[in-house]
């Protein structure tokens, strides 16, 4: 089980964490259920809240649909609208505009982040990157993210572990290999 969002703590190391990309003009819109009813809009507003994003940690993913386990504005405090999204959980959102990154560092591909065919170390390695990545969010595996991106100019969908995985779109997460 996760953590409520009551409790301090916003890392939710037993789901795969995403972001919703905070740089396109639509809205996270949050439904009731797959294909549900419309319950409420989520937007960062222009200008200086563009630094902010909604962190969603994820209880189900569903034929291009997400379950919310937390969701919650950062970076900040807890505050009324943190206190307001406590409602969100267990509602569902399209899985559009959903990110990870991977760190930010400088190493050569070969020592970097490794892609596998399938959400297993023991499938085949897609590639690897020792670069910052943006990943789109396709869909889950326990704490598997089927992800696609564009490294070295080729398109590529591929599985990455959760270890590997940063619900950051401005900071880096560690890279621990």
């Amino acid at each position: 089980m996760g953590l409520s969002q009551t409790d301090d703590k916003i890392f939710y190391e037993e789901r795969v964490e995403c972001y919703f990309d905070n740089t396109t003009t639509d809205s996270l819109i949050i439904y009731n259920g797959i294909d549900g009813d419309f319950i409420t809009k989520l937007k960062i507003k222009p200008g200086h809240e563009r630094l902010r994003w909604y962190k969603i940690a994820i209880a189900e993913v569903k034929d291009g649909w997400v379950k919310i386990e937390n969701i919650r504005r950062v970076p900040g405090p807890d505050d009324t609208i943190n206190i307001s999204l406590n409602a969100i959980k267990d509602k569902w959102i399209k899985i559009d505009h959903l990110k990870i990154n991977i760190a930010d560092m400088s190493l050569p591909d070969s020592l970097g982040v490794p892609f596998y065919s399938e959400p297993n170390v023991n499938s085949k390695l897609i590639c690897k990157s020792g670069k910052f990545l943006s990943l789109n969010l396709l869909a889950t595996s326990g704490l598997w993210a089927k992800v696609s991106f564009m490294h070295n100019g080729t398109n590529y969908i591929a599985w990455i572990q959760r270890k590997y995985q940063c619900a950051y779109p401005w900071t880096t997460c560690p890279y621990n290999p």
